[in-house]
């Protein structure tokens, strides 16, 4: 149940008819892992703890710079130097204190313990990690939703390999041995701001219907039928173009044939 401070926080959630307080009620219980605390994580942790999802683990090893401050929105100049994940942290709960979110200051790799997460978030940039939360994900049968964004562009897909026969995984679109020596850090190619904040708010949504469809929510209203899985989502900032493109499991992925 919600008490009055919920809602009066959700309030603009709950008048809508596709979350209203039952669903309120599940986001509030949901269990999150976002990989990643840079300009992918910022807002995608921000926009979560604005949302009510209960519970949050933001799994970071870097530091912040002052080259990160472009698109890293939860960190100031007094925070250089400092942890990525405990900053990120310390702004989400004073955003909303009455969550249970938690710094995880440790490098992501495919032993790091995920089945207690309703849903993994990549918001890493770097293709190792990438791999990793694939491969944990699949394995774990946990939905994972990875995105990334470099220059001008960011792209978003929901992977459900693990729970669906037929959904293809994250190697399946980009195989490991034609994508090893992809550089996706944003030191090297770049990164304007708000390309980040874009995807990381698809992110989010795409992180609230997929815990409605794993608790057979609202399974009637069209926010929950239309799930991302499946497709990939693609934006480009200098056309203003959103395309959304079909794909297939490959089935000699070395994952998830």
């Amino acid at each position: 149940m919600l008490d009055e401070n919920d809602l009066k926080r959700y309030a603009s959630q709950l008048i809508m008819p596709e979350i209203e307080e039952e669903g309120q009620s599940i986001l509030l219980k949901s269990k999150v892992l976002i990989i990643g605390a840079g300009g992918l994580g910022n807002p995608t942790a921000i926009y979560c703890s604005a949302a009510g999802i209960g519970y949050i683990d933001i799994c970071d090893h870097d530091n912040i710079e002052l080259s990160n401050l472009n698109r890293q929105i939860a960190f100031s100049i007094n925070n250089l130097g400092l942890s990525k994940s405990t900053k990120l942290r310390d702004y989400c709960l004073n955003l909303n204190p009455n969550l249970k979110i938690k710094s995880i200051v440790n490098k992501f790799d495919n032993k790091f313990p995920i089945d207690k997460y309703d849903i993994i978030i990549d918001c890493s940039d770097n293709i190792e990690t990438k791999y990793n939360a694939n491969l944990s994900a699949h394995k774990n049968d946990k939905t994972l939703i990875s995105a990334s964004a470099t220059q001008f562009e960011g792209q978003l897909a929901v992977f459900k390999s693990g729970k669906f026969k037929n959904s293809p995984c994250y190697e399946c679109i980009f195989p490991q041995n034609q994508h090893q020596d992809t550089n996706l850090n944003c030191r090297e190619v770049g990164i304007i701001g708000p390309v980040t904040n874009l995807i990381s708010s698809l992110q989010v949504t795409e992180t609230i219907r997929e815990i409605f469809i794993q608790n057979s929510f609202k399974k009637e209203k069209s926010f929950t039928k239309n799930s991302l899985a499946g497709n990939l989502l693609l934006y480009d900032c200098i056309k203003q173009e959103i395309t959304k493109i079909k794909i297939k499991k490959n089935l000699n992925c070395n994952i998830c044939k």
